[in-house]
């Protein structure tokens, strides 16, 4: 076996990363498209009183956050030409205002759960053909389950 310095081995371990972190970074851009279309498509079925059933839940809440305002080169620009009020306009800015956003609140009820091909379509939606989608599936199952984060009765929400 070669001997590799400390260095190699994390040149190494950083070009691996970065080869796998490409697709990997791929399908995530893919699927937070993908989640954000199906997201308004929800909320339009929501919106005109469709169904929801048992097996599953949906709904639309609002919720009021504070949000900073912030327009850190605006502040600068302005306070090099009026420095007595680009002092008056940061502090302005500085105070919170209250926003009012919408959430979808989703997931699956209790006794139910996702199946197989819930996963396969999925995986297919970003790309993958039938092939690898059924390689990748448990593997990919079984690793978000060891991160123990998805699981599948839990309450989702996306901001609207």
């Amino acid at each position: 076996m070669v001997e590799r310095t400390t260095i190699e081995t994390c040149v190494r371990h950083l070009v691996a990363t970065d080869i796998l972190y490409r697709p990997i970074s791929s399908l995530s851009g893919k699927a937070d498209r993908r989640k954000d279309k199906i997201t308004k498509e929800i909320a339009d079925l929501l919106k005109n009183d469709y169904e929801v059933g048992e097996r599953i839940f949906a709904r639309i809440e609002k919720k009021d956050e504070e949000k900073a305002r912030t327009l850190r080169e605006g502040i600068d620009a302005f306070k090099k030409e009026y420095p007595t009020q680009g002092d008056v306009l940061e502090g302005i800015i500085a105070k919170k205002r209250l926003k009012n956003n919408k959430y979808l609140v989703f997931g699956i009820s209790e006794g139910y759960q996702l199946g197989r091909e819930d996963y396969i379509r999925v995986m297919k939606d970003l790309g993958l053909n039938d092939e690898a989608a059924c390689a990748m599936y448990p593997h990919l199952k079984e690793v978000s389950d060891q991160l123990g984060k998805a699981k599948e009765q839990a309450e989702r929400s996306i901001l609207l």
